[in-house]
Protein backbone atom coordinates (compact mmCIF):
# COMPACT_ATOMS: atom_id res chain seq x y z
CA UNK A 1 0.00 0.00 0.00
CA UNK A 2 1.87 3.60 -1.02
CA UNK A 3 2.67 6.07 1.48
CA UNK A 4 -0.17 8.28 2.15
CA UNK A 5 0.12 11.71 1.02
CA UNK A 6 -2.73 13.98 2.42
CA UNK A 7 -3.34 17.17 4.41
CA UNK A 8 -2.83 14.98 7.68
CA UNK A 9 0.62 14.03 6.16
CA UNK A 10 1.66 17.10 4.82
CA UNK A 11 -1.00 20.06 5.29
CA UNK A 12 1.07 22.39 3.03
CA UNK A 13 1.91 20.78 -0.21
CA UNK A 14 0.23 17.41 -0.63
CA UNK A 15 -0.63 18.28 -3.99
CA UNK A 16 3.07 18.86 -5.19
CA UNK A 17 4.22 16.05 -3.03
CA UNK A 18 1.41 14.16 -4.64
CA UNK A 19 2.38 14.76 -8.34
CA UNK A 20 6.28 14.55 -7.94
CA UNK A 21 5.30 10.99 -6.77
CA UNK A 22 3.47 10.33 -9.66
CA UNK A 23 5.97 11.53 -11.81
CA UNK A 24 8.79 9.25 -10.30
CA UNK A 25 6.41 6.35 -10.92
CA UNK A 26 6.08 6.88 -14.60
CA UNK A 27 9.85 6.89 -14.67
CA UNK A 28 9.89 3.23 -13.35
CA UNK A 29 11.00 4.65 -9.73
CA UNK A 30 10.70 1.83 -7.25
CA UNK A 31 7.87 1.24 -5.22
CA UNK A 32 10.32 1.41 -1.79
CA UNK A 33 11.78 4.79 -3.31
CA UNK A 34 8.34 6.34 -4.01
CA UNK A 35 7.44 5.00 -0.38
CA UNK A 36 10.72 6.47 1.02
CA UNK A 37 10.52 9.57 -0.55
CA UNK A 38 6.56 10.36 0.37
CA UNK A 39 7.60 9.86 4.23
CA UNK A 40 10.46 12.17 4.31
CA UNK A 41 9.28 15.18 2.27
CA UNK A 42 5.78 15.12 4.02
CA UNK A 43 7.29 14.68 7.40
CA UNK A 44 9.37 17.95 6.33
CA UNK A 45 6.40 19.97 5.57
CA UNK A 46 4.54 19.24 8.85
CA UNK A 47 8.21 20.14 10.51
CA UNK A 48 8.65 23.73 8.19
CA UNK A 49 6.86 26.48 10.25
CA UNK A 50 5.40 27.47 6.57
CA UNK A 51 5.63 23.39 4.51
CA UNK A 52 7.64 22.74 2.06
CA UNK A 53 6.99 24.86 -0.94
CA UNK A 54 7.40 27.87 0.81
CA UNK A 55 10.30 26.71 2.48
CA UNK A 56 13.97 28.97 2.08
CA UNK A 57 17.18 27.44 1.30
CA UNK A 58 18.37 28.22 5.07
CA UNK A 59 14.70 26.68 6.56
CA UNK A 60 15.40 23.65 4.88
CA UNK A 61 19.11 22.84 5.59
CA UNK A 62 18.40 23.60 8.86
CA UNK A 63 15.36 21.07 9.02
CA UNK A 64 17.60 18.61 7.11
CA UNK A 65 20.91 18.86 9.00
CA UNK A 66 20.37 18.05 12.58
CA UNK A 67 22.45 16.43 14.84
CA UNK A 68 20.00 13.79 15.42
CA UNK A 69 20.57 12.43 11.87
CA UNK A 70 23.84 10.60 10.55
CA UNK A 71 24.93 10.89 7.34
CA UNK A 72 22.98 8.67 5.33
CA UNK A 73 19.86 9.45 6.93
CA UNK A 74 21.00 13.14 5.40
CA UNK A 75 21.75 12.03 2.45
CA UNK A 76 18.31 10.78 1.42
CA UNK A 77 16.68 13.45 2.42
CA UNK A 78 18.80 15.64 0.67
CA UNK A 79 18.12 13.70 -2.65
CA UNK A 80 14.42 14.18 -1.78
CA UNK A 81 14.09 17.22 -1.67
CA UNK A 82 16.33 18.35 -4.49
CA UNK A 83 14.23 16.08 -6.84
CA UNK A 84 10.94 16.99 -5.43
CA UNK A 85 12.20 20.74 -6.39
CA UNK A 86 14.19 20.26 -9.41
CA UNK A 87 11.27 18.92 -10.50
CA UNK A 88 8.52 21.44 -9.42
CA UNK A 89 10.69 24.28 -11.10
CA UNK A 90 11.42 22.50 -14.43
CA UNK A 91 11.22 25.44 -17.32
CA UNK A 92 9.05 23.08 -19.37
CA UNK A 93 6.10 23.26 -16.91
CA UNK A 94 6.96 24.88 -13.40
CA UNK A 95 4.69 24.74 -10.36
CA UNK A 96 7.27 27.21 -8.46
CA UNK A 97 8.93 29.69 -9.67
CA UNK A 98 11.86 29.47 -7.08
CA UNK A 99 14.07 26.45 -6.28
CA UNK A 100 15.77 26.43 -2.44
CA UNK A 101 17.09 23.16 -2.72
CA UNK A 102 19.69 24.20 -5.17
CA UNK A 103 22.71 24.94 -2.90
CA UNK A 104 21.87 22.96 -0.25
CA UNK A 105 24.98 20.94 1.97
CA UNK A 106 25.63 17.09 0.56
CA UNK A 107 26.30 14.69 3.57
CA UNK A 108 29.54 12.99 2.91
CA UNK A 109 28.77 9.08 2.99
CA UNK A 110 31.06 6.64 3.55
CA UNK A 111 31.06 3.87 1.13
CA UNK A 112 29.25 1.11 2.40
CA UNK A 113 30.66 -2.52 3.49
CA UNK A 114 28.70 -5.20 3.09
CA UNK A 115 28.33 -7.10 6.50
CA UNK A 116 27.19 -10.52 6.48
CA UNK A 117 25.91 -12.81 9.60
CA UNK A 118 27.60 -15.73 9.95
CA UNK A 119 27.11 -18.83 8.98
CA UNK A 120 26.87 -20.13 12.49
CA UNK A 121 23.84 -16.93 13.11
CA UNK A 122 22.22 -18.62 9.69
CA UNK A 123 21.97 -21.62 11.21
CA UNK A 124 20.68 -20.91 14.68
CA UNK A 125 18.13 -18.64 12.76
CA UNK A 126 17.39 -21.82 10.64
CA UNK A 127 17.05 -24.08 13.18
CA UNK A 128 14.72 -22.48 15.29
CA UNK A 129 12.53 -19.99 13.06
CA UNK A 130 9.04 -20.09 12.70
CA UNK A 131 7.20 -20.34 9.44
CA UNK A 132 6.61 -18.66 7.41
CA UNK A 133 9.68 -16.63 8.52
CA UNK A 134 11.65 -19.13 7.63
CA UNK A 135 11.07 -19.81 4.93
CA UNK A 136 11.33 -16.05 3.90
CA UNK A 137 15.08 -16.52 5.72
CA UNK A 138 15.58 -19.41 2.94
CA UNK A 139 14.46 -16.82 0.12
CA UNK A 140 16.59 -14.04 1.51
CA UNK A 141 20.07 -16.27 1.85
CA UNK A 142 19.54 -19.02 -0.47
CA UNK A 143 18.21 -17.41 -3.14
CA UNK A 144 19.13 -13.56 -2.70
CA UNK A 145 15.67 -11.79 -2.24
CA UNK A 146 14.51 -8.52 -0.94
CA UNK A 147 11.83 -7.87 1.57
CA UNK A 148 9.86 -6.72 -1.28
CA UNK A 149 10.73 -9.37 -3.78
CA UNK A 150 9.47 -11.99 -0.96
CA UNK A 151 5.98 -9.69 -1.05
CA UNK A 152 5.51 -10.37 -4.12
CA UNK A 153 6.43 -13.60 -4.86
CA UNK A 154 3.53 -16.51 -5.51
CA UNK A 155 4.21 -20.28 -4.91
CA UNK A 156 3.92 -20.85 -9.21
CA UNK A 157 7.02 -18.17 -9.81
CA UNK A 158 9.18 -21.32 -7.85
CA UNK A 159 9.98 -24.20 -9.42
CA UNK A 160 12.88 -26.87 -8.52
CA UNK A 161 15.27 -25.51 -11.25
CA UNK A 162 13.96 -21.49 -11.16
CA UNK A 163 12.13 -18.47 -9.03
CA UNK A 164 10.97 -15.98 -10.95
CA UNK A 165 11.89 -12.62 -8.71
CA UNK A 166 10.20 -9.16 -9.57
CA UNK A 167 12.70 -6.63 -8.46
CA UNK A 168 12.90 -2.98 -7.64
CA UNK A 169 11.33 -0.69 -10.41
CA UNK A 170 9.44 -3.64 -11.96
CA UNK A 171 12.48 -5.31 -12.81
CA UNK A 172 12.12 -8.91 -13.35
CA UNK A 173 15.32 -12.17 -13.21
CA UNK A 174 15.53 -15.58 -12.74
CA UNK A 175 17.75 -17.23 -10.44
CA UNK A 176 18.32 -20.68 -10.18
CA UNK A 177 16.46 -22.49 -7.16
CA UNK A 178 18.52 -23.70 -4.15
CA UNK A 179 17.40 -26.79 -3.24
CA UNK A 180 17.11 -25.92 0.19
CA UNK A 181 14.43 -23.24 -1.16
CA UNK A 182 12.68 -25.66 -3.17
CA UNK A 183 12.43 -28.17 -0.19
CA UNK A 184 10.52 -25.48 1.95
CA UNK A 185 8.78 -24.19 -0.76
CA UNK A 186 7.38 -26.93 -2.85
CA UNK A 187 4.44 -28.25 -0.39
CA UNK A 188 3.06 -24.53 0.05
CA UNK A 189 -0.52 -23.99 -1.31
CA UNK A 190 -0.96 -21.35 -4.63
CA UNK A 191 -0.62 -17.91 -4.29
CA UNK A 192 1.18 -15.89 -2.38
CA UNK A 193 4.05 -17.08 -0.18
CA UNK A 194 4.00 -13.86 1.86
CA UNK A 195 0.07 -13.93 2.86
CA UNK A 196 -1.74 -11.82 5.14
CA UNK A 197 -4.93 -13.78 6.74
CA UNK A 198 -7.74 -12.66 3.84
CA UNK A 199 -5.18 -14.55 1.47
CA UNK A 200 -3.44 -11.40 -0.27
CA UNK A 201 0.18 -10.30 -0.73
CA UNK A 202 1.60 -9.34 2.35
CA UNK A 203 3.46 -5.27 1.51
CA UNK A 204 7.47 -4.80 1.83
CA UNK A 205 6.71 -3.13 5.02
CA UNK A 206 4.74 -6.18 5.94
CA UNK A 207 7.35 -8.76 5.04
CA UNK A 208 10.16 -6.48 6.69
CA UNK A 209 8.33 -5.91 10.24
CA UNK A 210 7.63 -9.41 10.72
CA UNK A 211 10.66 -10.95 9.59
CA UNK A 212 12.73 -8.52 11.55
CA UNK A 213 10.52 -9.05 14.65
CA UNK A 214 11.55 -12.42 14.59
CA UNK A 215 15.01 -12.55 14.03
CA UNK A 216 15.73 -9.77 16.39
CA UNK A 217 12.79 -10.39 19.85
CA UNK A 218 11.72 -14.07 19.27
CA UNK A 219 15.53 -15.68 18.25
CA UNK A 220 17.20 -12.81 19.91
CA UNK A 221 19.47 -11.93 16.82
CA UNK A 222 19.39 -8.39 17.66
CA UNK A 223 21.94 -6.98 14.94
CA UNK A 224 20.29 -9.31 12.44
CA UNK A 225 17.90 -7.93 9.65
CA UNK A 226 16.44 -9.87 6.73
CA UNK A 227 18.78 -7.62 4.79
CA UNK A 228 21.50 -9.43 6.18
CA UNK A 229 20.79 -12.31 4.85
CA UNK A 230 20.48 -11.48 1.49
CA UNK A 231 24.98 -10.12 2.77
CA UNK A 232 25.10 -13.43 3.23
CA UNK A 233 24.04 -14.94 -0.22
CA UNK A 234 25.78 -12.46 -1.75
CA UNK A 235 29.16 -12.82 -0.03
CA UNK A 236 29.32 -16.54 -0.41
CA UNK A 237 27.77 -16.66 -4.15
CA UNK A 238 30.70 -14.24 -5.12
CA UNK A 239 32.96 -17.03 -3.20
CA UNK A 240 31.47 -20.02 -5.45
CA UNK A 241 31.05 -18.16 -8.36
CA UNK A 242 34.88 -18.26 -8.21
CA UNK A 243 34.94 -14.33 -8.02
CA UNK A 244 33.08 -13.80 -10.60
CA UNK A 245 31.62 -10.39 -10.33
CA UNK A 246 28.88 -10.72 -13.23
CA UNK A 247 27.28 -13.96 -11.51
CA UNK A 248 27.17 -12.05 -8.44
CA UNK A 249 25.46 -9.08 -9.96
CA UNK A 250 23.05 -11.05 -12.19
CA UNK A 251 21.72 -13.13 -8.89
CA UNK A 252 21.23 -10.02 -6.80
CA UNK A 253 20.02 -8.59 -9.58
CA UNK A 254 21.66 -5.03 -9.20
CA UNK A 255 20.69 -2.76 -12.09
CA UNK A 256 24.24 -1.55 -12.69
CA UNK A 257 27.79 -3.21 -12.73
CA UNK A 258 29.20 -0.45 -10.47
CA UNK A 259 26.89 -1.45 -7.79
CA UNK A 260 28.63 -4.90 -7.38
CA UNK A 261 31.80 -4.28 -9.29
CA UNK A 262 33.38 -4.24 -12.88
CA UNK A 263 31.45 -6.16 -15.38
CA UNK A 264 33.47 -9.77 -16.12
CA UNK A 265 32.49 -13.00 -18.66
CA UNK A 266 29.79 -14.78 -17.00
CA UNK A 267 30.70 -18.43 -17.85
CA UNK A 268 27.07 -20.57 -19.50
CA UNK A 269 26.47 -22.64 -16.23
CA UNK A 270 28.11 -20.49 -13.68
CA UNK A 271 25.31 -19.28 -11.70
CA UNK A 272 23.44 -22.28 -11.04
CA UNK A 273 26.99 -24.03 -9.73
CA UNK A 274 27.00 -21.29 -7.57
CA UNK A 275 23.85 -20.99 -6.00
CA UNK A 276 23.90 -24.78 -5.35
CA UNK A 277 27.54 -24.39 -3.69
CA UNK A 278 25.91 -22.14 -1.21
CA UNK A 279 26.63 -23.88 2.54
CA UNK A 280 23.13 -22.82 3.60
CA UNK A 281 22.89 -24.32 6.99
CA UNK A 282 20.06 -26.71 7.09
Amino acid sequence: MPYPVDTAHAPHSHDLIAGYLRHLAALGRADTTRDTYADELCRLDRRLPEGLVYACADELRDAIHTGQRGAAHIAKITAAVTGFFAWATRPSDPYLDFNPAVDLPRAAVKPRRPRPITSDELADILRRAREPMRTWYLLAAGNGLRCVEVSRLDRADVTEQATWIRGKGGKERIVPTHPAVWAAVKGLPSGPVARNRDGSHANRVQVQERANYHLQRTLGHRAVSMHRLRHWHGTYVHQAAGGDIRVTQELLGHASPNTTSVYVATIGGAKAAAVHALPLPV
